[in-house]
């Protein structure tokens, strides 16, 4: 599909409207600037999406930030096929605010469609969103978890991106006013991972890179069907892929960060063995 037909999330279209606004009082907030490109890298409008980077370079440019130069020399070179000229502009520029010890020999330039690293944070973008729009979040807190999973999405971790990482990294202490209002507007049950022991079976239902990225992971079976611990209750697509993977009808249980991060070490265990 071409970038003017591609559908997009509403939840997401929604986060890019918040961030928009953001700008529209503070038109140098990194954290919104950075925000915007991940979002419209997500939902496949590159222009735009080379546009908010180009945004971010002046303001990085201006305030010297070289942290945040080293991330957009990064993400230009994946830019060099579709706009040469204004990215080559842009590296010669920016690549000038970089510390010494920050710079690399920059990477061989690969084609577009093998360029995306970070990963897919719509579904999480529109999961903040939706706390936010039913005063769950304040604004504040919403622009520091937008912040926050875009800053994690460019990252290699050994443990899914969600909302739900982000606000117990930041020590949010709402945690369980957050977990019953999901549950509650989602219908699907919380519920403690501690009371189940794992078997190799269980952990053998789905790969385990579905629990290390995809925020889904296997912990029991009733009868034939498969329960699956989520951090988004929301991510219907989420449900549709781990019963394409699995073959077993699935039902799914929020649980909190703390939670399933120590299960997925014990399905990592489990995997180990089993080699």
């Amino acid at each position: 599909m071409s970038e003017e037909t591609q559908p997009v999330d509403d939840g997401l279209l929604d986060s890019i409207a918040m961030l928009e606004q953001i700008l529209e009082v503070m038109p140098q907030d990194i954290m919104a600037l950075k925000a915007l490109y991940n979002a419209y890298c997500q939902c496949g409008r590159r222009d735009r999406a080379f546009e908010y980077l180009g945004l971010l370079a002046d303001v990085v440019y201006a305030g010297n930030d070289s942290a945040t130069a080293a991330f957009i020399v990064k993400q230009l070179q994946s830019f060099e096929e579709e706009y040469p000229s204004e990215s080559a502009a842009q590296l010669a520029r920016i690549r000038a605010v970089i510390a010494p010890e920050d710079q690399a020999a920059p990477a061989e330039p690969r084609p577009v469609a093998e360029s995306k690293e970070e990963a897919d944070i719509s579904e999480e973008l529109a999961m903040a969103w939706r706390l936010y729009e039913e005063n769950q979040l304040s604004q504040e807190e919403y622009s520091s978890v937008i912040h926050d999973l875009t800053e994690v999405s460019s990252k290699t971790l050994n443990v899914p991106v969600s909302v739900l990482h982000v606000l117990n990294d930041r020590s949010f202490n709402q945690m369980d006013r957050i977990m019953n209002h999901m549950s509650s507007r989602s219908g699907v049950p919380c519920i403690s991972l501690a009371q189940f022991e794992l078997q190799e079976k269980v952990g053998s239902a789905l790969p385990l890179e579905m629990a290390t990225h995809d925020g889904a992971l296997p912990f029991g079976f009733f009868g034939n069907d498969l329960l699956v611990a989520v951090l988004n209750p929301f991510n219907n697509n989420l449900v549709d892929k781990v019963e394409n993977e699995s073959g077993h009808r699935c039902h799914t249980y929020l649980v909190t960060s703390e939670e399933y991060d120590s299960a997925l070490n014990r399905l990592r265990g489990l995997a180990a063995a089993a080699t």
